[in-house]
């Protein structure tokens, strides 16, 4: 498992484990589909998403922490579109 420092993990705000559905989704992408109904598109596989609030709702996952933030950062940086509100989060999804 990927364990970030100390300074990493402040950024990890929220663990996804449910939500108001009576499914047991089986992979993290089906999982924040349901969670965040209006979700534009979301990409990649991985444990780890990383969710943009702007203008609409979209997210990537990742297999590790490390990928997520470094994601994170990039768009912090470089904006995620032309309506960028830097409303970015980093959440772990947590099957079961």
């Amino acid at each position: 498992m990927d364990n970030p420092s100390s300074a990493e993990a402040e950024v990890v705000a929220l663990i996804w484990s449910q939500h108001p559905c009576d499914r047991r989704h089986r992979k993290e992408a089906a999982f924040i589909k349901c969670a965040i109904p209006k979700l534009e598109w979301v990409d990649g596989e991985g444990p780890y998403a990383c969710i943009a609030w702007c203008r609409v709702p979209t997210a990537t996952l990742w297999a590790t922490y490390s990928e997520a933030l470094r994601a994170k950062r990039d768009i912090d940086y470089r904006a995620c579109g032309g309506k960028c509100l830097r409303k970015h989060q980093i959440v772990r999804i947590v099957l079961g």
